[in-house]
Formats: C-alpha cells, sequence, structure tokens
C-alpha cells in the first residue's frame, strides 16, 4: 500500500528543488533556502538530502508535512505591498 501522506507537499517541494537548481538563481536566495532547510531538517531529524543528488523531493515532503502551512504567496503580496508604499514614500 503506496503511503500518500505526504502528497499535499510534493508540488512545494518540487518547487524548492527546481527553485535552488536553477542557473539563474541568485546565490542569496538558494543560499537562504538551504540554510532554512538545514534548521528545519536538524530541528526535526528529517534527512532531506540525497547523496549526489542534492534534494530529496520526498525528504521535503516529509519535512514540510511536519511544519504549519505556509501562506508564502500572502505574505509575498504583504511585503511586497510593504516595500512599495516605502518606496512612493521616499519619492
Amino acid at each position: 500500500m503506496p503511503d500518500n501522506r505526504n502528497t499535499d507537499y510534493e508540488g512545494a517541494a518540487q518547487l524548492t528543488v527546481d527553485l535552488v537548481d536553477h542557473s539563474h538563481a541568485p546565490d542569496r536566495i538558494t543560499d537562504a533556502i538551504l540554510e532554512t532547510l538545514l534548521e528545519m531538517a536538524g530541528e526535526s531529524d528529517v534527512n532531506v538530502w540525497l547523496l549526489d543528488a542534492g534534494l530529496s523531493l520526498y525528504g521535503l515532503a516529509q519535512l514540510y508535512s511536519r511544519y504549519e502551512k505556509g501562506a508564502g504567496h500572502r505574505r509575498a503580496r504583504l511585503y511586497g505591498n510593504y516595500e512599495l508604499g516605502r518606496l512612493n514614500d521616499e519619492s
């Protein structure tokens, strides 16, 4: 019987891997993501790494399932609106 408990998180895991592995992603962004994943994985004892392959989709999905669901799209709009307002106030 397959383990389908983490299927909701596989999409987020795939997007994370795609961003980290993308050749045009700035190092500062990928470093921040990898540092955060190291911290999260260390706190939960979930292995998110594959030898010679980098990030494990299954491990990331398992890790994400242990944490509260994110609201990145909402947070991106919130931070974006703040930054645009700040820039408008400066000009």
